[in-house]
């Protein structure tokens, strides 16, 4: 691999954007990991790609991850937040036949996604498992925010009514 521009920066800047990332995110492993993560993504961009002022470059792309990660783990945090309220303070333990129609329903919205066209799939998997907003997935894809407000729309419309019958 050739050091590009972008690299050297990074070599240069590393411990300043590891010390930015422990301000932003309150801990040095998870700093740590995204430092990594952000050189990973500089190695794999293309050898004729060039910023005017790679520092300024990779702190944006440094805050970029950050923000990324923190919103990831306030998903996780309202998620598992959900499940405790939701299954309070012990799960209980499904019967055989709800463990079953737990079972069929998960089959029947499986197949209902693979049924669905590749794009709406795509806009639905990014929406929900990834947290990307409509604005990110629209930029991601090619389609102004209102067609993808409409693909997901008509997902979950979709998945609903498989779900209700």
């Amino acid at each position: 691999m050739r050091n590009t521009p972008l690299i050297e920066a990074f070599k240069e800047n590393e411990q300043d954007l590891i010390r930015f990332l422990i301000v932003r995110l309150k801990s040095a492993f998870a700093a740590q990991d995204l430092a990594q993560e952000l050189y990973l993504r500089v190695c794999g961009l293309d050898e004729s790609f060039a910023v005017r002022n790679g520092r300024a470059y990779l702190f944006r792309m440094a805050s970029n991850l950050a923000i990324d990660h923190l919103r990831r783990e306030a998903r996780q945090a309202e998620l598992r937040d959900e499940l405790q309220t939701f299954f309070g303070d012990e799960a209980e333990v499904a019967t055989p036949e709800e463990a079953l129609i737990s079972r069929n329903e998960l089959e029947r919205l499986e197949r209902a996604m693979a049924e669905l066209p590749p794009l709406s799939r795509r806009i639905f998997y990014l929406s929900r498992f990834e947290q990307k907003s409509q604005r990110e997935i629209a930029a991601l894809v090619g389609l102004s925010p209102t067609a993808v407000f409409k693909h997901l729309r008509r997902v979950i419309d979709y998945l609903a009514a498989v779900r209700d019958t």
